[in-house]
């Protein structure tokens, strides 16, 4: 049975690229296709290096692009120049939606025991592979939240849709949902640093799928406290608002830079950001 489904798998995968990214989402969605794709790869865990030359274990069906990458250098490169460029040694960086944990472990690497790090995943295949990985590594300075981060403590539903990459909250439910729905629990940041004991953060990476009005709107406290940097990408696929995040923000006292900008500056300086399209952000406020 195992030799069938890594024959299944290899022949799923192989389709996976030709087929166009919209097109597997929409299978993914279809009823009953993730459950079947758990049951048949979810004893098959595989394991690849990060640049950081730590072990990621992963799905080979969910999450097979990652095993294309090669060194991985090449999965979202701008968010891992971006951190590697402002996170620092001592720093408490939060990793928000942190999918199987490559930029959890990028953190972990710059931050250093004397820093830490807390990886907010939801999706239970995402997060069964970092967990994974986690217990292999035995990193210290690791923290693993199994809950999604929204605007209170909570039991919420959550969407599943497209896969391991592409699930969030429903939120106020203004866009239309699949058939792959999950209750999970909630948490806002502001309550898991101010009743659980969360370390105040440094820095955050933000990719919720267009739940980050919903994540900043439960870290007021944070934001005008302790005044942390914020990567964040803004979704604005299934109809969010671009401006709406950056309101919320710049009422804060926050700053914005497209990433692009602040990658090519040696100092952070505000910049205009074309709310009609989303796309990375960086947050900062001068000191």
């Amino acid at each position: 049975m195992l030799n069938l489904n890594k024959i299944l798998i290899a022949a799923i995968n192989r389709a996976g690229r030709v087929i166009p990214k919209k097109m597997q989402r929409r299978i993914a969605d279809f009823p009953g296709v993730i459950k079947f794709f758990e049951k048949m790869s979810g004893n098959q865990l595989v394991e690849i290096t990060t640049p950081e030359g730590w072990g990621l274990v992963v799905n080979p069906l969910f999450h097979s692009n990652l095993l294309h990458e090669g060194d991985l250098l090449g999965y979202e490169p701008k968010t891992r120049e971006i951190i590697s460029k402002f996170a620092k040694p001592g720093m408490v960086a939060y990793d928000i939606g942190a999918n199987v944990g490559i930029f959890t472990f990028l953190f972990a690497s710059i931050v250093g025991d004397q820093g830490a790090v807390y990886s907010f995943e939801p999706e239970e295949n995402n997060y069964t592979c970092l967990q994974k990985s986690l217990d292999q590594l035995n990193k210290k300075n690791i923290v693993l939240d199994k809950r999604a981060v929204g605007k209170t403590k909570s039991r919420e539903k959550f969407d599943r849709r497209g896969g391991a990459y592409s699930g969030r909250l429903i939120g106020d439910g203004a866009y239309s949902t699949t058939d792959n729905l999950k209750i999970v629990e909630t948490v806002s940041l502001d309550y898991a640093v101010k009743q659980e004991g969360y370390r105040m953060p440094d820095i955050l990476k933000i990719d919720v799928e267009g739940n980050e009005i919903m994540v900043l709107e439960g870290m007021k406290m944070i934001l005008d406290s302790h005044n942390p940097l914020i990567i964040c990408e803004i979704h604005t696929h299934l109809g969010e608002s671009a401006k709406q995040v950056i309101g919320l923000l710049t009422s804060h006292g926050y700053s914005i830079s497209p990433v692009n900008d602040a990658l090519a500056s040696n100092s952070l300086d505000a910049r205009e950001f074309n709310i009609n399209k989303g796309g990375h952000i960086i947050a900062f406020k001068t000191k």
